[in-house]
């Protein structure tokens, strides 16, 4: 059975600018400076050219979340997923049915879970999951084997900050958390 998922993949970003070097080359504060983060040499009142290498540090790795779709555990979407902050993957079915997860080419929480850890990824999403199941007893078996894992339920976010800012967190009720936030309170008048 063919399955069609996605790995969204961010460009590396550039490195932090490192301010205490700047100013110890001589680089203005201002326009020249916003020219260096944008990966454009400059060339200083002096005649020194300053290179964005010698300002910046390394590059940092972009995000990178993976979406796949109704599948068995498979080795595509466990290389896709590599070191991945977001894995979501079905799961279809509890271990105990195993092998009617086989027959209809789906995946237990078990099994997602395992690829998760295989993976490296930062936080499991499972979804798909078979009506008779709830999804915390979902989550309690998956996490067994990879304790990073959430089940969102319709209208969940899932927050993925740059690595170096936190972990990916599963927000409950998201969208409506954030329309709240965006409509200001009515002013009262007396």
């Amino acid at each position: 059975v063919n399955s069609l998922g996605y790995a969204l993949v961010e460009h590396p970003r550039p490195g932090r600018f490192d301010v205490e070097t700047a100013d110890a080359l001589g680089v203005p504060s201002g326009p020249e400076r916003g020219l260096l983060q944008a990966g454009e040499s400059i060339e200083l009142a002096d005649g020194r050219t300053i290179t964005p290498e010698e300002v910046l540090g390394p590059a940092r790795p972009g995000r990178r979340i993976v979406l796949a779709g109704d599948t068995a555990p498979s080795p595509s979407v466990r290389e896709a997923a590599r070191g991945a902050e977001v894995l979501v993957h079905e799961a279809t079915f509890l271990e105990e049915e195993r092998d009617r997860a086989r027959e209809t080419a789906h995946s237990t929480a078990l099994e997602a879970a395992e690829l998760a850890r295989e993976a490296e990824v930062a936080l499991l999403a499972l979804t798909h999951l078979s009506n008779r199941y709830f999804g915390p007893e979902v989550a309690r078996e998956a996490r067994t084997i990879f304790p990073e894992t959430v089940v969102p339920k319709d209208f969940d976010v899932i927050d993925v900050p740059f690595p170096e800012r936190g972990s990916p967190q599963l927000v409950k009720g998201g969208v409506a958390r954030r329309r709240e936030e965006q409509v200001p309170e009515a002013e009262v008048v007396p």
